[in-house]
């Protein structure tokens, strides 16, 4: 290798700074507080969150233009400092259809009603309609004046009872909405007197039994009069179920873009570690690259050749010292436990011996006790003979 090593120094040395390079960039690149899968996977998050909100914007868009017609209520402040707070707005927009299922129904209860407008007071509504610049014909309810009609415990409570024997279901108008207790007589007013029943042969005995107007699920309306309206849908209930979509949809998105926001945010502070991540990791790749195709060339040359030969002699040797040392550890480890068992084996012999010379004793012992026990039976069976002979 010596002699060889002049012929290949060039390249060795240029192996051992590539080498050093590709270390140093390793250790700056670990150093770096940046997972690329954390990175990637906000970039993907974000991809979907931008469609979604492409999306929900286009569905809110939509309805918001097919309901503008008839739930906008465009108005010029009839007085200069106007307090707008006192228009409450279209009652569509008051209320909120707890199910879906019931919209129908609903719409049919509220009628006309529904886009009619809620205000405060009457007199908003006179300065309203005078000098408010109104663009087409509306109806005002004021909360002052306004004379809402409920329907009565015993009448619903009775209702409840015929549709459950029914197999049905019978409720008031006005549970069946969300609303603010602030416009609660407005919405009683609109709402209040109308029972809503699952069946139409329910809403149907219903009336009859209680006088009060029902409506079935499909709009069929049920007078105490004694009149009743129904046959084709066409378009009933689909203000209501499109007021239902929106409010869901507007809901949706809002949440969507502030996640969309967040995850911008994320994104946009991990934009600068990502770029010097990855010119390190390239940088990196470079190197390393470069370091393959030195090592090739050095190991085509005989200083190369001989240099890894050498160095898989040096690796068995290291292996060896290695297991030397495992070796001698070992035998260290056998030796402790066989000075250890002959420590017990002269315990348990030193032992054995005490246990025998015991035995021992107690034989010897309960020898000598036996033959004095027979001594003394032999005295006592002599001394009752010479009794009995004396007794003769």
């Amino acid at each position: 290798m010596k002699k060889e090593e002049k012929t290949s120094a060039h390249l060795a040395g240029k192996r051992e700074k590539t080498a050093e390079k590709v270390e140093s960039m390793k250790s700056t690149l670990s150093s770096i507080s940046f997972s690329p899968a954390e990175y990637n996977e906000l970039e993907s998050e974000k991809g979907e969150l931008e469609n979604s909100v492409g999306g929900l914007q286009e569905t809110v868009d939509t309805l918001t233009a097919q309901l503008q017609g008839r739930l906008a209520f465009n108005y010029s402040d009839p007085v200069r400092g106007f307090d707008r707070s006192k228009v409450k707005g279209v009652v569509a927009r008051l209320i909120d259809v707890k199910d879906p299922g019931h919209a129908t129904a609903l719409e049919v209860v509220a009628g006309g009603k529904l886009f009619q407008v809620v205000v405060d007071e009457a007199i908003t509504g006179k300065a309203l309609l005078s000098k408010g610049k109104l663009q087409r014909r509306v109806t005002i309810i004021p909360l002052d004046k306004i004379n809402s009609k409920c329907i009565s415990n015993a009448n619903a409570n009775q209702a409840r009872s015929i549709a459950k024997k029914m197999n049905s279901s019978a409720s008031p108008a006005i549970e069946l909405v969300g609303f603010n207790e602030e416009v609660r007589s407005a919405l009683e007013y609109v709402f209040g007197s109308t029972l809503v029943v699952d069946d139409s042969n329910a809403a149907n005995k219903i009336c009859d039994a209680t006088k009060t107007r029902t409506v079935t699920l499909d709009g069929d309306v049920y007078d105490p009069s004694g009149t009743i309206s129904g046959g084709s849908k066409n378009n009933l209930g689909t203000t209501l179920s499109k007021l239902v979509e929106l409010t869901a949809a507007s809901v949706k998105l809002s949440d969507h873009q502030h996640r969309l926001a967040a995850v911008n945010a994320k994104v946009h502070d991990l934009r600068a570690t990502s770029k010097h991540y990855e010119d390190v990791s390239s940088r990196l790749e470079l190197c390393e690259a470069e370091l393959a195709s030195v090592e090739k060339h050095l190991s085509q040359t005989t200083y190369g050749m001989l240099f890894e030969k050498f160095r898989a002699m040096q690796k068995e040797i290291d292996e060896a010292v290695v297991e030397v040392q495992e070796m001698a550890q070992e035998k260290e480890v056998k030796w402790d436990l066989y000075n250890e068992l002959k420590e017990k084996e002269a315990e348990l012999t030193n032992n054995r011996e005490a246990k025998l010379k015991d035995i021992e004793e107690a034989v010897k012992k309960a020898k000598q006790m036996a033959s004095e026990q027979a001594d003394n039976a032999r005295v006592v069976s002599t001394c009752s003979s010479f009794h009995l002979i004396e007794k003769i």
